[in-house]
């Protein structure tokens, strides 16, 4: 059984006095295990791999990485390239999260296609692909989407990083299974947008599905992967409107909401004993909370470190 593993996500929206290098340091005296910076251009945001080289510079202990670069944004080599300069420059404290890219706004506001759901799969497991070859020296790829030609040796070798792959459909789940050494389970967004539609496929019974057969098919390549969640909320059982909105967005009865995947309901010992019943029924050890939650969330994670 995979011990815990917490995260924040943070734009630097919430740094604070001292700014993001001390935010930094404190997300690290909290006793978290990752800090994460998303790739978005659409909203206001740190740059995802300079805000975590910084953060790494300032710390000592504490990993950083990606939650998650968008692949339609950048070529795969270079990815590939700047994942294996930073983990070697961090000694291996960076993790790279990468996914198909979900939020429309940010393809189409840099003058982008926003492509369709199938393609931007297919793109994604070509890039996959061509960033592992990278990291195991190949130096030129021909694909349908993508074409490297005379990478120069090494350039993309000093120190591979963990890989989370994260997505909520079928296919880019199978696809983060047979290549990530994470694989975060997340909202099928292929519409471009949230709501309620993407809430419904997070459900229990949907994520103890996604997360058996994500098993599965790392197994038959003789890996074993971590499964990874956000978390979107946590709430007091007394606050009973707040429940049941959420059981109308997620589509179940309001007695449900404690055991949704994302959510958590309770004072600090009931959400460790559900996080502890949660990773008994999917596996899923790793898991993420928006730095607006950082501070409720911390006795948590001290209730669960080392565990």
């Amino acid at each position: 059984m995979s011990g815990f593993r917490f995260g924040v996500l943070s734009t630097g929206a919430t740094c604070g006095p001292g700014g993001w290098p001390a935010f930094a340091r404190r997300v690290e005296d909290q006793g978290w295990s990752v800090l994460q910076v998303p790739q978005h251009f659409s909203v206001p945001s740190v740059p995802p791999l300079p805000a975590l080289a910084t953060a790494a510079a300032t710390t000592s202990e504490l990993t950083v990485g990606t939650l998650v670069l968008d692949n339609e944004t950048g070529h795969p080599a270079v990815v590939a390239r700047d994942a294996a300069w930073l983990a070697a420059a961090t000694g291996g404290r960076f993790e790279l999260g990468i996914g198909a890219g979900w939020m429309a706004a940010d393809h189409t506001m840099l003058g982008h296609p926003f492509r369709e759901p199938a393609e931007r799969v297919d793109r994604l497991g070509e890039a996959l692909a061509l960033i592992r070859g990278c990291w195991a020296g190949r130096t030129s790829f021909a694909g349908t989407h993508y074409v490297l030609d005379a990478l120069p040796e090494g350039a993309a070798t000093a120190a591979p990083p963990r890989l989370l792959v994260g997505g909520g459909g079928r296919r880019v789940l199978d696809l983060a299974a047979r290549h990530a050494d994470v694989v975060g389970i997340a909202p099928d967004m292929r519409s471009g947008r949230i709501g309620r539609d993407a809430a419904r496929t997070t459900g229990r019974e949907q994520v103890t599905a996604k997360a058996a057969r994500i098993r599965e098919l790392a197994a038959a390549r003789g890996a074993t992967v971590e499964l990874h969640m956000s978390i979107t909320g946590i709430h007091d059982r007394a606050d009973t409107a707040r429940i049941d909105r959420l059981a109308d967005s997620f589509g179940v009865a309001p007695g449900e909401v404690p055991r949704l995947p994302s959510v958590l309901v309770g004072d600090t010992a009931e959400i460790a004993d559900e996080l502890r019943r949660r990773r008994d029924e999917t596996g899923v050890s790793y898991l993420t909370v928006n730095e607006t939650l950082l501070e409720r969330m911390a006795p948590v994670v001290a209730e669960l470190a080392g565990t």
